[in-house]
């Protein structure tokens, strides 16, 4: 659910080249859901099919798959969501899990390619979850507070409780029998819009630091789901120049001890203390999304605003392969590792 908020004037620029991709977008309608079984190798986009006139970000939930060079092999299609589905990550079973943070669902596949029973663990716009040691799980909101997108159609539902707020930007922890036990609250940042919450999440090798962004932030963030404790940023960018767009954060990731980051025209492989070991340049603008490869040889990125993929080689940067979906619909990307 990249760039959704955001950068609407930088998106019309993008608008003329984009409105040619319906042709590349119906490769991806077959009448019935196609998944395989999970191989090791697999890529997986949330590439949720808009089809609503009235809402932008609004439309046939759908989750792709493809092999590690990127060849379709299956489509997933999810009927109860609403909107956009990001935020893929997989279960220690091996159970890919997605979100619809508009709906309050959380859509979750066997790796059989079985597409169990949508849920809501809450009424809370939940956009990614963390699977701890001690075999608890972390459900993280996406938005926080009451700002609307001004410059969107798309519009969050409030919550039942607290109706003046579209999230609460909190940190939810349950248990193997997904009973809740515990809420905490991180500092977010908001992003350009002002509503969002923990919006990409990571799990530090050491199984206890949530590593986050607010999208379209400047800021890489830590919290401690042990004690409680909010760390220090772990990289913040300063204000913007010269009329361009201000520096901004989407998606981490982690690939083992380090983190892998799409910071708009390039992919960032950094230590887990937020300094940068390589940067990896991409071509154009709106790389938002990102997935370490198998090995920490490659890793892939995704365009929010064209919607291409790339595979992209961490030592050398060439392109190993790419593929085009439709733009403004990315919004979850990860491999298989197995």
């Amino acid at each position: 659910m990249l760039l959704r908020n955001v950068l609407v004037v930088c998106g019309l620029m993008f608008a003329g080249a984009a409105s040619g991709e319906d042709g590349v977008m119906n490769n991806y309608e077959p009448a019935e859901s196609t998944l395989q079984p999970f191989e090791k190798g697999d890529v997986f986009l949330g590439a949720t099919f808009l089809n609503n006139p009235d809402d932008d970000h609004a439309g046939r939930g759908r989750i792709l798959q493809f092999d590690q060079d990127l060849k379709l092999k299956g489509v997933l299609w999810v009927d109860d969501t609403t909107h956009l589905i990001g935020g893929l990550n997989f279960a220690p079973d091996n159970t890919l899990w997605a979100f619809d943070s508009f709906a309050w669902k959380v859509v979750r596949v066997k790796p059989d390619a079985t597409l169990l029973p949508t849920k809501s663990f809450a009424d809370r716009p939940f956009g990614s979850v963390q699977f701890l040691p001690n075999g608890n799980f972390a459900l993280v909101e996406y938005l926080k507070g009451s700002a609307q997108p001004e410059n969107l159609t798309t519009r969050y539902p409030y919550l039942p409780d607290d109706p003046e707020n579209v999230g609460q930007g909190k940190i939810h922890i349950y248990d193997n029998n997904e009973a809740l036990v515990q809420t905490l609250e991180p500092d977010v940042h908001g992003g350009v819009s002002g509503s969002m919450g923990a919006t990409h999440t990571a799990l530090g090798s050491n199984g206890k630091t949530l590593i986050y962004t607010s999208e379209t932030g400047p800021r890489l963030m830590q919290f401690n789901l042990e004690t409680g404790e909010q760390g220090d940023d772990l990289m913040t960018f300063a204000s913007g120049s010269g009329g361009g767009p201000p520096p901004m954060m989407f998606d981490v990731k982690s690939m083992a001890d380090k983190l892998v980051m799409p910071l708009g025209t390039k992919l960032s492989v950094l230590t887990e203390s937020g300094e940068i070991i390589k940067d990896v340049p991409l071509p154009g603008f709106g790389w938002a999304l990102a997935a370490p490869g198998i090995d920490q040889v490659y890793a892939y990125a995704a365009n929010w605003f064209t919607g291409e993929v790339v595979k992209v080689s961490l030592e050398t940067g060439d392109v190993l392969a790419q593929v085009t979906i439709a733009p403004s619909t990315l919004s979850g990307l990860i491999q298989f590792h197995g």
